[in-house]
């Protein structure tokens, strides 16, 4: 089973990989690019998932832009990825060569399904780790890890992960770029499960921390038998 376990911490002012504290990156508090969710094909693909509208505004503009990421990588990078990077020079390094490079080359990928089962494990987590308190992570506070979560809602086969810290501030798009920068992960771990094309199905759950700051969880699974 795969299993994203890399942490992406960041919001507006800095970036960095949780795990160490490490790789700290400034941002300036500018405002970002305003970016329409009008694709008509994800649209219409989207409206026609059940539990749609269970999501919040903010979980629903993410699950809209992981999916246009998916069925356009292409465009997504030039439209997206680009204009952010043009804002954050910093953000112009190996990765974001890699990831133009990946994005050019995926081809358009399969959109995945919203599955209300996943939408609840995810729940779980972020409700968990945000009213504890907890720093982001895969594991529960009571020590479950993403397999244990997998098998608990009743999934089998593969699945994954990505996990997200930010300001309150920070917007579903940014959120999501920084996912697929995978800055300071080796194994772009967030990058490969957004598109992996045996990922059929995903969950998406946002909650807030007392203090505003946001924890995003997506989890994914490849077709059941």
């Amino acid at each position: 089973m795969f299993h994203v376990k890399q942490l992406i911490k960041f919001c507006f002012l800095y970036f960095g990989l949780n795990a160490s504290g490490q790789s700290i990156i400034l941002f300036k508090d500018v405002p970002l690019p305003k970016h329409e969710a009008n694709n008509e094909v994800v649209l219409k693909w989207n409206k026609n998932q059940p539990g749609l509208n269970e999501l919040s505004a903010i979980e629903q503009q993410f699950y809209y832009w992981v999916n246009y990421s998916r069925k356009y990588p292409s465009q997504f990078f030039d439209s997206i990825v680009t204009p952010l990077a043009n804002i954050y020079s910093q953000l112009k390094g190996s990765n974001y060569k890699s990831l133009e490079a990946d994005l050019k080359n995926a081809g358009s990928i399969s959109l995945l399904d919203l599955n209300s089962v996943l939408s609840q494990m995810a729940a779980y987590q972020a409700k968990d780790i945000t009213t504890n308190n907890a720093s982001p992570s895969h594991t529960s506070t009571n020590g479950e890890t993403f397999v244990d979560r997998f098998k608990q809602f009743g999934f089998k086969n593969c699945g994954g992960e990505n996990i997200s810290y930010g300001a309150s501030n920070a917007t579903p798009i940014f959120m999501l770029v920084m996912l697929y920068l995978d800055i300071n992960v080796p194994d772009l771990g967030h990058r490969k499960a957004l598109l992996n094309p045996n990922y059929t199905s995903t969950g998406i759950s946002v909650y807030a921390y007392k203090n505003g700051n946001i924890f995003l969880v997506e989890d994914f699974a490849c077709a059941q038998n």
